[in-house]
């Protein structure tokens, strides 16, 4: 009987032992709350000005002209100085007023218009201390575009589409007297830019801030687009390379301006290469 109760009670201490021992199932951890947010003492108004002003500012205008877009303008050549100025003297003769908006075209291309256009510019700029603007619109190869890096910029044709207005599409030049005008980016329907009616006034608003406006234009022989402009400027001069072009074709030529409503108050001879008396050289 004993042996039974030594028995029982041995089996008693071994269990609490084993209680003892064990450790108690952990419970689960309960979830973190989420942080709480940052008070503001300056009140709703400040604390959304606050998150305002730490962002990145607002850009400017997109097509603002900025003082690293000037330019250079082409220099000159020496030789050629003196005949530009022969050239001015003729075309304020023929336009005996303040100011002076030009088609400068030729027949055919490939007579040197755009060449002879920019360094007319220059040289009326630099060189006369004419306030000049130089305005691309060359639908066909704008190449004064080219020439000062402007292909993919605002010009001419942004500004007729309404795209931009017209400080955006002017662009400054290392002179302060010459501007420079690229052909722009929307060139893809000409008849349709050229019927805005920013591009049929656009010479009579550049001549209230420039004394001499040029417009380089494509060949009138195969292109709508310079007969149309021609209605638009004073007068149009035809560019004509020596040993190229033909009488007929350059009579076709006027009357494609006149037709447009334009008139041609001369003509320029281009790449001379033999000597032409002068009694000949200034009927031409």
């Amino acid at each position: 009987m004993s042996s039974i109760r030594d028995a029982l009670k041995k089996a008693e201490r071994e269990r609490m032992a084993r209680d003892t021992v064990s450790t108690p199932a952990t419970p689960p951890t309960p979830a973190s709350p989420p942080p709480e947010a940052p008070r503001s003492d300056r009140g709703p108004v400040e604390a959304a000005r606050h998150r305002v002003e730490a962002l990145p500012p607002e850009p400017t205008q997109k097509f603002r002209v900025v003082e690293s877009d000037v330019i250079t303008p082409l220099e000159v050549p020496v030789g050629f100085a003196e005949e530009l100025g022969n050239f001015r003297h003729g075309v304020e003769s023929a336009l005996p007023k303040p100011r002076r908006t030009l088609l400068m075209t030729s027949a055919t291309s490939g007579e040197g218009v755009t060449t002879l256009t920019n360094f007319l510019a220059t040289s009326l700029a630099v060189r006369d201390g004419k306030k000049t603007c130089l305005v691309d619109v060359n639908f066909k190869s704008p190449k004064t575009t080219r020439i000062y890096g402007l292909l993919g910029k605002p010009g001419f044709s942004d500004y007729c589409s309404g795209k931009c207005e017209l400080a955006d599409a002017l662009r400054k030049t290392e002179s302060p007297d010459l501007f420079i005008m690229g052909l722009g980016t929307e060139i893809y329907n000409p008849s349709l830019i050229l019927s805005h009616e920013r591009a049929r006034g656009l010479a009579a608003e550049l001549s209230q801030r420039f004394e001499y406006v040029l417009f380089d234009a494509s060949s009138l022989l195969g292109n709508a687009e310079s007969g149309i402009l021609s209605a638009s400027v004073d007068g149009t001069v035809l560019v004509v390379r020596a040993n190229r072009t033909k009488r007929e074709v350059l009579a076709k030529a006027e009357k494609l301006v006149r037709f447009g409503g334009g008139a041609v108050i001369g003509t320029v001879l281009n790449r001379r290469t033999f000597p032409i008396p002068d009694a000949i050289y200034k009927r031409l």
